[in-house]
């Protein structure tokens, strides 16, 4: 700890050098007497004084020069005693003020026997008042060592507090930078995952959000809109797909113009776009339908070639009907297919007409009802695999019906209708029950059940599902439910809570379709869930569109990060398995490796059935 007196009286100065540096021979002696009486416990006793490196000056310009020294060196003094009359120079005022400009920190000690300058005086020039201390002369030698030892540890006290301060300050600045970058980062993310490449457009996953968005107020009308273009075909075949991408750039552009505010364009896929109106009643949007139509009606000069395409357009309205988003979008496509049915080139509004799906899906529920009733439904099994080893460590639970009447029906068929008609918590408890059943004569692998949001929400699921897998013999680890992030969103608080007690019980939670609903890479902090299943609609472009590449990769480093099993959905080449594995994802799903099987054909990793399964790969990468 460095001091630093200043006295032009060569008697004083001999004063302090007997009080200061006596001080720390004590300190030394104590410590010789500390080591000799205890020993290597010596540290356990703490001297009260402080070892000084005293300096010492005899004017106020010497000290001037000894501070700005010691604090150009980063060895500032802590302590400055300071005589006030010094002649032939600078008083101890001046001096005062020309130290603190050079150092802030240092406590200065006025110490005189006379009153030249009054302390108000002083301190205007070399305070602050915390920072500035008076002795009279003449002083006693245990005024100077309290004062010593007080003012060295609280400058040490204050240089510690300034060092922490910096660093909390550099270690903000750092954790600031920080999440700017992971904030611009997500929100490049979130760019690339909610638009098209091409045009620059939004996308389907943004059409579907700003339609969820747009529902949610129930006292608005929405209108949605469904635009495919006429002959598109036709001009990728003559002229070449980078014609058909001008072409649909430009109409892009061009449509997005004729928007009313509020609305949002997204090209859907390929010559498809959607829109969605917020507030437009049936003349606003049909006109805008005739706008659009005349739009594409245009002859568009396409490497000097003049094309004419036309749109089919096709419209439904909630209006009054109070019509979900799924229903919205089923409307406005039977509305387009009406269109083109009607010779293309034109706007066609949903009629009830266009709807025979009324009476068939009253059919559906009635024989539904009838198959659960008489156990005719089936469950098949598509294997979940690790590309590694290729062996498959589960298996997807897919439901099946084969009815009398009508043949095979498609999940996409009778679900939705069971969701309409409450059956589909009834239809979701038989499939756990015999999905359950299947397992429990399986060596090996768990079994994954896909949950409807109706019945993830049952606040008698857990128990359930726990007496179902009791009655089968199942344990608990070899379940995992699938749920889709509509599940979570419907009601957050209530999913968390049900997610935490399935997990409790040690039952795994699949996070379904992953990046066709809400998706935020954020959200899935706050849910407890073991992994999640990359959409098929994301596998099918990799290595052909560069989004789909960046979703895929950003979906599972970020999984990775969190903790989190990363299952691809819908594998059918090697491109796509190697793609995979090379962005992390270990485990994946679909036609490549199996197609869904009844319980007793599944491959429990026995040689024959491995080579059979190398074999029909093989072939099936070869087709």
């Amino acid at each position: 700890m460095r001091i630093l007196v200043v006295d032009d009286e060569p008697r004083l100065l001999d004063a302090y050098r007997i009080c200061l540096e006596k001080q720390a021979s004590v300190d030394s002696e104590l410590d010789s007497l500390a080591d000799a009486l205890f020993g290597a416990e010596k540290n356990a006793v703490e001297s009260t004084g402080k070892e000084f490196s005293v300096d010492y000056v005899d004017q106020g310009e010497a000290a001037v020069s000894a501070v700005n020294v010691a604090v150009a060196q980063g060895k500032p003094y802590a302590v400055l005693f300071l005589d006030m009359r010094m002649p032939p120079g600078i008083d101890g005022r001046e001096t005062a003020r020309q130290i603190r400009l050079l150092d802030a920190n240092i406590n200065i000690v006025i110490v005189t026997g006379y009153s030249d300058h009054s302390p108000l005086d002083v301190a205007q020039v070399a305070g602050p008042q915390d920072k500035l201390y008076y002795l009279a002369k003449p002083f006693e030698t245990e005024e100077i060592k309290t004062l010593a030892n007080s003012l060295a540890a609280k400058w040490t006290m204050e240089d510690e507090l300034k060092q922490a301060h910096q660093a909390l300050s550099e270690k903000m600045a750092e954790l600031e930078s920080s999440h700017l970058e992971l904030a611009a980062s997500e929100a490049r993310c979130r760019h690339i995952a909610l638009h098209d490449q091409l045009t620059r457009l939004p996308n389907r996953l943004a059409f579907q959000q700003c339609l969820s968005a747009a529902l949610a107020d129930k006292q608005q009308d929405v209108a949605v809109l469904f635009v495919d273009l006429d002959r598109f075909k036709l001009v990728n075949d003559t002229l070449g797909h980078s014609a058909g991408d001008e072409l649909v750039s430009t109409l892009g552009a061009g449509m997005t113009k004729l928007l009313p505010e509020g609305g949002l364009l997204a090209r859907l896929g390929g010559d498809e776009f959607g829109i969605v109106l917020p507030g437009e009643i049936s003349t606003s949007a049909i006109a805008l339908g005739d706008r659009l139509k005349s739009l594409c009606a245009e002859p568009y000069d396409l490497f000097g070639t003049k094309v004419h395409v036309g749109a089919s357009i096709g419209i439904a309205l909630r209006g009054s009907t109070n019509a979900d988003g799924s229903e919205l979008l089923r409307r406005a496509d039977l509305a387009l297919y009406a269109a083109k049915q009607n010779g293309r080139n034109c706007c066609k509004l949903f009629e009830a007409t266009m709807d025979e799906s009324a009476r068939k899906r009253g059919e559906i529920d009635t024989r539904l009802r009838k198959a659960l009733d008489e156990n005719a439904l089936t469950l098949a099994y598509q294997p979940i695999v690790d590309p590694a080893t290729e062996e498959s460590i589960g298996y997807e639970a897919l439901l099946r019906w084969h009815d009398p009447v009508h043949g095979t029906i498609s999940p996409s068929i009778f679900v939705p209708v069971a969701e309409e008609t409450g059956l589909i918590t009834r239809l979701g408890e038989w499939v756990v029950r015999q999905a359950l059943a299947d397992c429990a004569t399986w060596p090996s692998g768990f079994v994954s059940i896909n949950l409807s949001t109706r019945h993830f929400q049952s606040p008698k699921l857990t128990d359930f599902v726990c007496d179902e897998a009791a009655r089968a013999g199942v344990p608990h680890d070899r379940i995992q439910l699938e749920i889709t992030e509509t599940a979570l969103f419907d009601d957050a608080a209530l999913a968390a809570k049900i997610l935490v007690d399935l997990r409790k019980v040690g039952i795994r939670i699949a996070l379904d379709d992953f990046g066709t609903g809400y998706s935020s890479l954020v959200n899935l902090k706050d849910f407890d869930i073991d992994c999640i299943k990359i959409d098929q609609s994301f596998v099918a472009t990799l290595g052909a569109d560069r989004q789909s590449s960046a979703i895929v990769n950003s979906v599972t480093s970020l999984a990775r990060a969190l903790g989190l099993r990363v299952v691809a959905e819908g594998v059918e080449s090697e491109l796509q398995v190697q793609t995979l594995r090379m962005v992390g994802c270990e485990l994946m799903q679909g036609y490549f490796y199996s197609e869904a099987m009844h319980a007793q054909d599944l491959p429990f990793q026995s040689q024959q059935k491995s080579a059979e399964a190398a074999l029909a790969r093989s072939s099936r990468a070869a087709a």
